[in-house]
């Protein structure tokens, strides 16, 4: 009876070894979830940021758009040709700054 008893305080010493063991690795594992979590935090800022910027190059390229529209049809209205050639350079010019904004925007959505 004494030897049965015996193990069975082995046993359950074995069983809380295990145990604190356990609970060692479980604090380790929710350390890693907090450090998850912080970096998905991170993330999502960095995500709302190029956000902004996206909405902020979007802006920019419909009031570009808007203005070469205008600009060509001013043009159509009383150009000269001297007028016309320094058009064609201002919306060549726009259209430079139009297209780099583009793909700036399709890098930053392709990020996205």
């Amino acid at each position: 009876m004494e030897t049965l008893l015996q193990q069975l305080l082995e046993g359950q010493n074995r069983i809380i070894e295990e145990q604190k063991k356990t609970n060692v690795r479980l604090g380790n594992i929710e350390g890693r979830l907090d450090n998850v979590e912080n970096h998905l935090g991170e993330v999502e800022n960095r995500l709302g940021n190029v956000e902004g910027r996206l909405d902020n190059i979007e802006g920019n390229l419909a009031e570009n758009t808007k203005f070469i529209h205008a600009l060509s049809q001013d043009v159509a209205r009383t150009a000269t040709k001297e007028d016309i050639a320094t058009v064609n350079v201002s919306i060549e010019t726009l259209n430079t700054r139009l297209f780099k904004q583009e793909v700036e925007l399709t890098v930053l959505k392709t990020a996205k």
